[in-house]
């Protein structure tokens, strides 16, 4: 019951993804069992070690088989500017908030506001170790955006569309190289180097009734190659609920701020 309750506090800000979840079911059972291997916890049913070798076993099983499910490919169903640069992708997530603000004064909190000004993402960024003691300012620093770029701590996004803006990376999965650097969407699409993982992320500006903005985010992925796909799909099952905080916390602190 407990573990259920926290579930449903964790789907808050990580949607339900069952390959995640269920990884790390496998691995806090594995744990438990780990555990009660030196000492039962009978107050979880374990009351022996012949059954805390059991829950091990079915907990290395869950958490393996859900790392190794095959990776599909979803094709887009939206009609947004992202859907050009990449309709196709393995792996997404997508938050949104409303806010008590103008969309003027959510633009300005976002070119404002970097993970450094966010304790959380940051503490989570460095779990993943993604971000050192430098700005996460990007691979896009030097973008160049028709008709213009909106510049941000972090990243730099391309204004593709009045209320929609997007941001591209490429990262490492199967290569030894380190990735380009991203300077235009037209590199950014016809990039298909094997070895690398696509990355596109908007932020959406939607402007409501009563001076509120509806703001959204989507970030999706996608290997060059079926290889790459698995490769982050392995990643990406165990960073999942980590990364959707981020975004969550993300989103809460531009309202909070917006507002």
């Amino acid at each position: 019951m407990v573990a259920l309750a926290l579930m449903f506090c964790l789907m808050h800000y990580a949607r339900f993804y069952a390959e995640s979840y269920f990884f790390w079911i496998g691995a806090i059972l594995a744990i438990v069992g780990i555990i009660s291997l030196i000492k039962p916890l009978a107050f979880l049913f374990v009351f022996n070690r012949t059954v805390a070798a059991t829950v091990v076993c079915g907990g290395l099983l869950i958490s393996i088989l859900s790392i190794y499910w095959p990776v599909p490919v979803y094709h887009s169903q939206t009609n947004l500017k992202i859907d050009e640069f990449l309709p196709e992708y393995s792996f997404n997530e997508y938050h949104e908030v409303k806010i008590n603000a103008s969309p003027e004064k959510v633009k300005y909190a976002l070119q404002t506001t970097g993970v450094k000004d966010i304790p959380a993402a940051l503490f989570l960024m460095k779990i993943r170790g993604i971000a050192g003691d430098k700005d996460l300012s990007d691979q896009a620093k030097n973008n160049q955006a028709d008709p213009e770029t909106l510049v941000t701590p972090d990243f730099n996004f391309f204004v593709v569309d009045s209320s929609e803006l997007i941001t591209f990376i490429v990262i490492k999965a199967t290569a030894k190289t380190p990735p380009p650097e991203i300077k235009s969407a037209k590199q950014f699409l016809e990039f298909k180097e094997p070895g690398y993982v696509k990355v596109a992320m908007n932020f959406r500006l939607i402007r409501l009734e009563n001076g509120q903005t509806l703001l959204t985010t989507e970030t999706r992925n996608d290997g060059t190659t079926q290889e790459d796909r698995r490769h982050f799909g392995r990643y990406w099952r165990i960073i999942y609920p980590g990364s959707a905080i981020i975004r969550r916390v993300w989103l809460d602190t531009l309202a909070k701020k917006a507002e």
